[in-house]
Protein backbone atom coordinates (compact mmCIF):
# COMPACT_ATOMS: atom_id res chain seq x y z
CA UNK A 1 0.00 0.00 0.00
CA UNK A 2 1.24 3.48 -0.91
CA UNK A 3 2.07 5.55 2.02
CA UNK A 4 -0.19 8.51 0.62
CA UNK A 5 -2.93 5.69 0.90
CA UNK A 6 -2.06 4.60 4.06
CA UNK A 7 -1.98 8.46 5.11
CA UNK A 8 -5.46 9.35 4.07
CA UNK A 9 -6.93 6.11 5.39
CA UNK A 10 -5.47 7.62 8.78
CA UNK A 11 -6.53 11.34 8.64
CA UNK A 12 -10.09 9.68 7.32
CA UNK A 13 -9.99 7.37 10.81
CA UNK A 14 -9.62 10.10 12.82
CA UNK A 15 -11.75 12.91 11.06
CA UNK A 16 -14.65 9.80 11.62
CA UNK A 17 -13.45 8.88 15.32
CA UNK A 18 -13.60 12.68 16.32
CA UNK A 19 -16.99 13.40 14.40
CA UNK A 20 -15.51 16.17 12.08
CA UNK A 21 -18.92 18.54 10.76
CA UNK A 22 -19.15 21.81 9.79
CA UNK A 23 -19.96 24.20 12.65
CA UNK A 24 -22.93 24.10 14.51
CA UNK A 25 -25.25 26.76 15.58
CA UNK A 26 -24.13 28.68 18.91
CA UNK A 27 -27.01 27.36 21.23
CA UNK A 28 -25.76 23.75 20.02
CA UNK A 29 -22.13 24.74 21.12
CA UNK A 30 -23.22 25.28 24.47
CA UNK A 31 -24.87 22.29 24.63
CA UNK A 32 -21.96 20.33 23.32
CA UNK A 33 -18.93 22.15 25.50
CA UNK A 34 -20.10 20.68 28.58
CA UNK A 35 -17.45 18.16 29.53
CA UNK A 36 -17.67 14.82 28.44
CA UNK A 37 -16.53 11.25 30.42
CA UNK A 38 -13.85 9.67 30.06
CA UNK A 39 -16.33 6.68 28.49
CA UNK A 40 -17.26 8.93 25.54
CA UNK A 41 -14.07 10.05 24.71
CA UNK A 42 -12.30 6.59 24.76
CA UNK A 43 -12.95 5.85 21.03
CA UNK A 44 -11.50 8.99 20.19
CA UNK A 45 -8.47 8.87 22.03
CA UNK A 46 -8.39 5.35 20.34
CA UNK A 47 -8.49 6.56 17.19
CA UNK A 48 -6.34 9.40 17.52
CA UNK A 49 -3.22 7.34 18.83
CA UNK A 50 -3.96 4.82 16.46
CA UNK A 51 -3.55 7.86 13.57
CA UNK A 52 -0.61 9.24 15.47
CA UNK A 53 1.16 5.62 15.34
CA UNK A 54 0.63 4.97 11.66
CA UNK A 55 1.26 8.36 11.09
CA UNK A 56 5.51 7.44 11.00
CA UNK A 57 5.08 4.57 9.45
CA UNK A 58 3.71 5.75 6.59
CA UNK A 59 6.28 8.16 6.05
CA UNK A 60 9.22 5.84 6.32
CA UNK A 61 7.31 3.89 3.46
CA UNK A 62 9.56 4.31 0.79
CA UNK A 63 12.79 5.70 2.72
CA UNK A 64 13.93 1.89 2.43
CA UNK A 65 14.72 2.32 -1.45
CA UNK A 66 16.97 4.49 -1.65
CA UNK A 67 18.84 4.33 1.72
CA UNK A 68 20.44 0.61 1.06
CA UNK A 69 21.89 1.66 -2.55
CA UNK A 70 23.11 5.17 -0.79
CA UNK A 71 24.67 3.92 1.97
CA UNK A 72 26.72 0.73 -0.25
CA UNK A 73 28.43 3.79 -2.25
CA UNK A 74 28.94 6.20 0.81
CA UNK A 75 30.51 3.44 2.82
CA UNK A 76 32.80 2.87 0.46
CA UNK A 77 33.54 6.46 -0.69
CA UNK A 78 33.92 8.15 2.67
CA UNK A 79 36.57 4.84 3.74
CA UNK A 80 38.67 5.79 0.51
CA UNK A 81 38.73 9.72 1.23
CA UNK A 82 40.13 8.52 4.57
CA UNK A 83 42.76 6.15 3.71
CA UNK A 84 43.68 8.59 0.68
CA UNK A 85 44.32 11.75 2.54
CA UNK A 86 45.97 9.61 5.41
CA UNK A 87 48.34 8.23 3.25
CA UNK A 88 48.86 12.10 2.48
CA UNK A 89 49.63 12.75 5.80
CA UNK A 90 52.23 9.43 5.99
CA UNK A 91 54.24 11.18 2.55
CA UNK A 92 54.32 14.50 3.84
CA UNK A 93 56.27 13.12 7.04
CA UNK A 94 59.11 12.54 3.94
CA UNK A 95 59.93 15.89 2.20
CA UNK A 96 62.31 14.80 0.31
CA UNK A 97 59.84 12.64 -1.49
CA UNK A 98 59.11 13.55 -5.10
CA UNK A 99 55.36 13.58 -5.67
CA UNK A 100 55.35 14.00 -8.99
CA UNK A 101 57.02 10.06 -9.12
CA UNK A 102 54.86 7.33 -10.07
CA UNK A 103 53.65 6.02 -7.25
CA UNK A 104 53.14 8.89 -5.25
CA UNK A 105 51.59 10.51 -8.14
CA UNK A 106 48.39 8.34 -7.83
CA UNK A 107 47.95 9.45 -4.03
CA UNK A 108 48.77 13.23 -5.23
CA UNK A 109 46.81 13.38 -8.45
CA UNK A 110 42.86 13.17 -6.70
CA UNK A 111 43.81 15.06 -3.35
CA UNK A 112 45.77 18.23 -4.41
CA UNK A 113 43.02 20.11 -5.95
CA UNK A 114 41.03 19.70 -2.69
CA UNK A 115 43.85 20.31 -0.65
CA UNK A 116 45.20 23.45 -2.31
CA UNK A 117 41.04 24.87 -1.27
CA UNK A 118 41.66 23.67 2.20
CA UNK A 119 45.16 25.48 2.02
CA UNK A 120 43.07 28.44 1.00
CA UNK A 121 40.86 28.57 4.36
CA UNK A 122 43.20 26.40 6.71
CA UNK A 123 46.99 27.75 5.95
CA UNK A 124 49.71 26.25 6.78
CA UNK A 125 51.17 27.24 10.58
CA UNK A 126 54.64 26.51 11.27
CA UNK A 127 55.67 23.87 8.64
CA UNK A 128 52.85 21.99 9.13
CA UNK A 129 50.29 21.13 6.51
CA UNK A 130 46.92 19.97 8.74
CA UNK A 131 44.52 20.32 5.43
CA UNK A 132 44.70 16.47 4.81
CA UNK A 133 43.87 15.84 8.16
CA UNK A 134 40.68 18.05 8.21
CA UNK A 135 39.62 16.15 5.69
CA UNK A 136 40.46 13.19 7.57
CA UNK A 137 37.88 14.62 10.19
CA UNK A 138 34.91 15.34 8.17
CA UNK A 139 35.25 11.99 6.26
CA UNK A 140 34.90 10.33 9.37
CA UNK A 141 32.45 12.57 11.29
CA UNK A 142 30.26 12.18 8.14
CA UNK A 143 30.81 8.49 7.80
CA UNK A 144 29.74 8.04 11.72
CA UNK A 145 27.09 10.58 11.30
CA UNK A 146 25.21 8.56 8.36
CA UNK A 147 26.72 5.06 8.49
CA UNK A 148 27.51 4.09 12.30
CA UNK A 149 25.65 2.47 14.60
CA UNK A 150 23.14 5.43 15.46
CA UNK A 151 23.96 6.59 11.82
CA UNK A 152 20.77 8.63 10.25
CA UNK A 153 20.94 6.26 7.24
CA UNK A 154 21.19 2.98 9.26
CA UNK A 155 18.19 4.10 11.57
CA UNK A 156 16.22 4.95 8.36
CA UNK A 157 17.21 1.14 7.47
CA UNK A 158 16.06 -0.46 10.81
CA UNK A 159 12.93 1.48 10.29
CA UNK A 160 12.38 1.46 7.18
Amino acid sequence: MKPTTVLLCCLAATASALQLRPKTPPKAQLRAAAPKSAATRAPEVAALAAATTLLPLAAHAEVAGWVQPLSDVLDPALFFIQFIMLLRVIISWYPETDLNDMPWRIVTWPTEPVLKLTRAVVPPSFGVDVSPIVWIAVASFSRELLLGQQGVLILMMQRG
